[in-house]
């Protein structure tokens, strides 16, 4: 079903580590994945820096180097057994993104390196699908973040320039895909990557709190419609 809203301004945004905090049910699967192969879990402070990527780079970032091509395999199909049910068992908006949502009359849409199933389950469960216009994943198109066909395809499916597009993430990886679409990127710093990784693709904005990120949002799309703020 086409999705009818006016192309005034598209948000782009990261999942884990952007919109949602799912940092506990994350490494619960991935510990169930490896503990029952025999190998030892991952610390959670390790762990931000494996996430990003998709499930199969984290369940292998999570293996030691000498786990078998089979057994990484085994690891993934269990991670995804034991995800798909706990999926938001723990997994919430971080504080005041929701509000940001609900309240800023654009196009929402998610475009995450988690497989495209998963975006929508997550999303699904925790009762908020109707806050999105699309849902994209790792999986949704050839390429992934940092590539910009994604970003590219969500301004392509709802006729909005680059100058009205806006991506929000917590990685490099989203800082890349943005600079390589030729569009404005954000970087939050309250997720489990470092947006300002590398120098070559640092985000034009950054912010260090949801509430600077909602009051600079709401001008900046105002601005673009014209409105006073």
């Amino acid at each position: 079903m086409e999705i009818e809203l006016p192309p005034d301004c598209l948000i782009l945004w990261d999942l884990d580590g952007t919109l949602v905090d799912s940092r506990k049910d994350l490494v619960k699967a991935t510990n169930m994945a490896v503990q029952e192969l025999g190998y030892s879990p991952v610390k959670e402070d390790h762990f931000a820096r494996m996430v990003g990527n998709g499930v199969r780079y984290l369940v292998n970032a999570a293996l030691p180097e000498e786990a078998p091509p089979e057994e990484r395999e085994r690891a993934i199909d269990i991670f995804l057994a034991y995800y798909r049910k706990h999926i938001a068992d723990e997994t919430r908006f971080f504080p005041g993104i929701q509000s940001i949502l609900e309240s800023l009359p654009v196009i929402h849409a998610v475009v995450s390196n988690k497989r495209e199933d998963l975006c929508r389950e997550l999303i699904g469960k925790m009762s908020v699908s109707s806050l999105f216009a699309e849902i994209v994943g790792g999986d949704t198109y050839a390429q992934r973040k940092p590539d910009p066909e994604p970003v590219i395809r969500m301004m392509e499916r709802f006729g909005v320039s680059e100058e009205r597009t806006l991506l929000i993430g917590d990685s490099v990886v989203d800082m890349e895909a943005g600079r390589r679409a030729k569009i404005r990127t954000v970087g939050v710093t309250w997720g489990f990557g470092n947006p300002l990784e590398q120098e070559e693709f640092r985000p034009d904005w950054v912010f260090q709190n949801v509430d600077g990120l909602a009051a600079f949002l709401s001008d900046w799309c105002g601005s673009l419609s014209g409105e006073t703020r």
